[in-house]
């Protein structure tokens, strides 16, 4: 996936979405600023995070003010990076 920002790749971004929901981002890498930039800027991107933005909305919705255990957090975060990688390697 890409788009005309040069400065930001958009599997970087898209890599670090769930931290960037959750605010938090490291300084390691793209700051809050970069990464909401490239999705203001970028239609493939800002579509796969409305779809996540959606989804954890209706999680956040049916569970309500529960917070999943950390170690349940880590595998969830694992598992999806799994899929993510999966789904790049599918053409």
């Amino acid at each position: 996936m890409s788009c005309n920002d040069d400065e930001v790749d958009c599997a970087e971004v898209l890599d670090r979405v769930y931290v960037f929901f959750d605010r938090e981002l490291d300084d390691r890498t793209l700051t809050y600023e970069e990464i909401k930039a490239h999705l203001d800027d970028c239609q493939p991107c800002l579509s796969t995070y409305d779809i996540e933005r959606v989804i954890r909305e209706t999680l956040a919705r049916a569970c309500g003010c529960d917070h999943a255990p950390d170690e349940l957090r880590l595998k969830i975060r694992a598992r999806i990076q799994e899929v993510r990688v999966q789904m790049t390697r599918t053409p």
